[in-house]
């Protein structure tokens, strides 16, 4: 999207409560629209209002206070959660759910509810916010807990910004050394689909001592090249790979920590060659960055593992893309996890609107979860690549609207972090 200069929104940087209150005020009376961002800058890949403005909180990145005593951390919403964890580390401290990039802030996190590979253990990130400071759509500040206006704390909190704007954050650590706690993996390959689900269900139910856990599957679409001499194409076939992995705490040798060593640079390295890769000819580079996250190192520290995305799969997830997530009650996960994989490759079969078919898949032990129904959930997340003029609007209707039927069948939630 470009703009003319005359179009672009007004930018407003607050540095503290008072600032978003103002800012908020002032866009009542110029009826003017407001979007808030987090800690990003505004680009071109940001839908944002023409004549409007944008209140960035990036400014408001401070981390407050640090009580190693109540192991709790008050924190500005702007604040990044690797800043954040990298101060807590100077006390022996670390936040129990990060997500799988460095540029997550607090308030933005907090406002999608926040998941990662540790939510199985921890929850959600608002699992663990103990206290948030808010300014309303009024411009009125207030303040909300788990013991104080606790209906105003929970609306908040995964709200995505509709019932409040997160300003300032107090929240739970660990007491965790996370340069020095390694991990060993444990990881399990597939080549079947529903053995797949079946060890993921079993993992997520069972998952022992293990700190991270994730499962990962691809299915791609026949694949057509040219045929070296003469006309027409070869189709070669699919490629159906899954993988499980449990990360538990180990101790390393020598040996393994240089191969952490030299696999943690690889792998980054990769990450930006593939970051620089575009069109048709990148493509192999991305595809093998994201499969770099089928072949983790297998000792690697808590901070290398948490942040294991960071370095390689957001190079791989350029182009038009379909993405539906969703919490699953364990008691349908397998009958979730199948009713979306057969609909999006039985599409993929009958109109050629998809190409790749990947899923992402952990257990979520969240305590606002299992008061919805008083059990543990799986999250879900399927990316199709996609052909746009393959999928026109109704088939893209249609396609949701299986989608809600799954969930309503089987009690499962969508999640849409950018609602």
């Amino acid at each position: 999207m470009s703009m003319p200069v005359s179009t672009l929104p007004e930018e407003f940087l607050p540095r503290d409560t008072a600032d978003v209150v103002r800012t908020v005020r002032d866009s009542r009376k110029n009826t003017k629209p407001l979007i808030i961002r987090g800690g990003e800058r505004p680009d071109e890949e940001l839908h944002l209002p023409d004549h409007g403005q944008v209140l960035s909180l990036r400014k408001m990145n401070r981390v407050q206070v640090v009580d190693a005593d109540a192991r709790t951390v008050r924190v500005q919403a702007g604040a990044k959660l690797s800043d954040i964890d990298r101060t807590l580390a100077a006390h022996g401290l670390g936040l129990p759910v990060v997500g799988d990039h460095r540029d997550i802030t607090a308030g933005g996190f907090a406002a999608v509810g926040g998941l990662s590979a540790a939510s199985h253990k921890y929850g959600m990130f608002s699992d663990n916010v103990v206290e948030l400071e808010y300014v309303d759509q009024d411009g009125r500040f207030g303040t909300c807990g788990r013991t104080h206006h606790v209906e105003r704390f929970r609306k908040i909190l995964g709200g995505g910004g509709r019932t409040g704007i997160i300003t300032a954050l107090t929240l739970e650590v660990n007491t965790v050394d996370k340069d020095r706690t390694w991990l060993t993996s444990d990881a399990h390959r597939f080549l079947d689909f529903d053995t797949f689900v079946e060890q993921s269900y079993k993992a997520i139910q069972s998952p022992g001592d293990s700190l991270l856990q994730s499962g990962r599957w691809v299915d791609t679409a026949p694949l057509k090249v040219s045929r070296p001499v003469g006309t027409g194409h070869v189709q070669l076939g699919t490629v159906r790979f899954g993988q499980w992995s449990s990360l538990h705490p180990t101790t390393p040798n020598l040996s393994l920590r240089a191969r952490r060593e030299v696999g943690a640079r690889a792998r980054k390295s990769l990450g930006a060659i593939a970051s620089s890769a575009s069109g048709r000819a990148g493509m192999p580079v991305r595809n093998a960055a994201a499969g770099a996250l089928m072949f983790a190192p297998k000792v690697l520290t808590l901070r290398d593992a948490e942040y294991l995305a960071d370095t390689v799969i957001s190079s791989s997830e350029r182009g038009p893309a379909y993405r539906v997530s969703l919490f699953a009650p364990m008691s349908s996960y397998t009958r979730v996890f199948h009713g979306l994989h057969d609909l999006f490759s039985g599409h993929r079969e009958r109109t050629g609107c998809f190409t790749v078919i990947s899923a992402m898949t952990y257990g979520v032990r969240s305590g606002y979860l299992r008061e919805l129904d008083n059990e543990d959930h799986a999250f879900i997340t399927f990316t199709c690549r996609l052909r746009p003029a393959a999928l026109p609007s109704e088939l893209l209707r249609d396609i949701v609207s299986s989608i809600d039927e799954i969930c309503v069948a089987e009690r499962a939630r969508r999640y849409d972090p950018t609602d």
